[in-house]
């Protein structure tokens, strides 16, 4: 389902009941409100397969609302705001049940509004997913934008950028496997650049030297991995 659900936990201070001491006849503090420990329906439909309502490019409103879709990627930026990237969603096209979206969104946690930020609403008939345009290694643009796909992980660097890495899509010629590109998103600028990894689908991995550092050295084509960000800002992977 293509919803957002805040839940709220309350807690009792410490030392303190819900009820009555027994004997003295003194009241404790009383339970919390009933809206504790309680979700909140925030966003999207209550029905399953909801197609998304894009909206102006760019501009936030309240109609609008990703599709429904699975194993997506996401982070939280410094604002407390939360993104969203891609994943497997219901197809419309005869002998296609499900295809893989590049669509990039933002949900303002403050006005309740998302943002369509970047990527493709629509995939082209007769493809199960929308390729990527990868531009020149290293270099921002305004075109620049990762395939369709699912099974992605993700980081956020001190600066605010969200970085993706790999999972299950399409490549640049439009061919579906897995993935080993490394994508940085500037949230100010609005661009993707494209920074390590290969272009194509099933890249092989450059392990290099064991613990040993180097420019050549480059994960395997991966899905469904592991991340994390340590105290130094260094992202970290695993299988």
């Amino acid at each position: 389902l293509p919803a957002i659900l805040t839940l709220t936990i309350a807690l009792l201070p410490f030392g303190c009941s819900s009820g009555t001491t027994g004997g003295s006849g003194t009241t404790t503090t009383p339970p919390p409100p009933s809206t504790a420990n309680e979700w909140t329906w925030e966003s999207g439909s209550s029905s399953t397969n909801a197609a998304g309502a894009y909206g102006t490019l760019g501009t936030a409103s309240t109609s609008n609302v990703p599709g429904a879709r699975d194993s997506a990627v996401s982070w939280t930026d410094t604002s407390g705001n939360f993104w969203l990237f891609g994943g497997e969603t219901p197809s419309t096209q005869v002998n296609i049940s499900e295809v893989l979206v590049n669509d990039l969104w933002e949900y303002n946690t403050t006005t309740k509004t998302w943002t369509w930020v970047s990527g493709s609403n629509s995939v082209p008939t007769g493809v199960a997913g929308r390729p990527g345009v990868y531009g020149t290694l290293g270099t921002a643009s305004a075109t620049n934008v990762p395939g369709g796909r699912d099974g992605s992980v993700s980081w956020t660097d001190s600066s605010g950028n969200l970085w993706l890495f790999g999972g299950y899509g399409v490549d640049s010629t439009g061919a579906g496997g897995y993935l080993n590109d490394l994508w940085e998103f500037n949230p100010t600028t609005k661009t993707w650049t494209w920074m390590s990894g290969s272009n194509k689908i099933n890249a092989n991995g450059v392990y290099g030297t064991l613990g040993t550092a180097s420019a050549s050295n480059v994960p395997s084509s991966l899905s469904f991995s592991f991340s994390w960000t340590d105290n130094s800002g260094n992202f970290w992977l695993f299988g």
